[in-house]
């Protein structure tokens, strides 16, 4: 369970990707009220000669050096965002070691979606993907640039609804967020179940149409909104398709971290690969296992 004292954690490189990703956290910061800290992995183990001989120290304080100058800029652009509480961390560690430990205490992980793609660059799709798999707290993957646009402070936050058991947690995140920001929340239910060949095809589209309604009416209902605007929309159609079209309008689109079934062992669920790889704007991942 967040508290009002976690942090939002957020890593950089030195790349552009990794200072989007601090703008939009230092924002996010400052909409909760809560501190940000900055992360640089050092990635010292990918130095090992032959697994097992450590780097010079020279090598080690020329990194320690860069990285330094990493965080002084990003702080500079994070506090230029409105964040009042700032701290930089270099960390030895891996790139996505370095942050799923981080995730332990905080209340949510920002990275970009790209990122220098060297040993010692924190924010490639791979990281990205990683910490969106394994954080123990909620991740954020900064997508496109029309969330910069001022005009994109009045776009909805999109939610991605599947009806399975976390759907209550994902649907509380997603009004969490449009709270904040003071927008719309489109909650969308796609299937992309095909009609069944021994029933009438459009009674059976009914059929899930009705069934998609009922849920989304149930799971809104229960749940305490905030006073702010809700739009159900029930598709058929493929969940990725639908959320990736969608995320051209919005601001933020926030969906489970495993599909249906998901279980711990399991990577991200198809759906939310296709939203790292293809979203138009930033995408929220629930932590829903564990």
């Amino acid at each position: 369970m967040n508290t009002p004292h976690q942090p939002i954690v957020t890593g950089i490189d030195g790349s552009g990707e990794a200072l989007d990703a601090v703008r939009w956290a230092a924002r996010a910061a400052r909409l909760r009220d809560v501190p940000l800290e900055i992360v640089h992995a050092l990635d010292f183990p990918a130095l090992l000669a032959g697994g097992v001989v450590p780097p010079p120290e020279e090598m080690k304080d020329t990194l320690r050096a860069h990285g330094r100058r990493y965080l002084r800029a990003a702080q500079e652009i994070a506090e230029a965002q409105g964040a009042t509480a700032v701290a930089t961390r270099l960390d030895p560690d891996r790139a996505a070691q370095a942050l799923i430990q981080a995730s332990r205490t905080a209340a949510l992980v920002v990275v970009g979606s790209g990122g220098r793609g060297r040993l010692t660059g924190l924010l490639a799709g791979s990281v990205a993907s990683a910490v969106g798999a394994h954080a123990a707290c909620d991740a954020v993957v900064v997508r496109g640039d029309s969330w910069d646009d001022p005009e994109a402070a009045n776009r909805p936050v999109v939610a991605g609804i599947d009806g399975s058991e976390p759907s209550a947690r994902i649907l509380a995140a997603a009004v969490a967020e449009a709270h904040v920001r003071k927008v719309r929340l489109v909650v969308v239910h796609a299937s992309a179940d095909e009609p069944r060949p021994e029933t009438d095809p459009h009674l059976d589209q009914r059929s899930a149409t009705e069934a998609g309604e009922q849920l989304l009416g149930e799971l809104t209902g229960e749940h305490d909104t905030g006073g702010i605007t809700v739009e159900r929309v029930v598709v058929r159609g493929h969940p990725r398709r639908e959320l990736i079209e969608r995320s051209a309008a919005a601001q933020l689109v926030v969906l489970g971290d495993r599909g249906r079934g998901g279980f711990p062992g399991l990577l991200l669920g198809s759906t939310g690969q296709a939203l790292l790889h293809n979203a138009a704007c930033p995408v929220y991942l629930v932590r829903t296992v564990g």
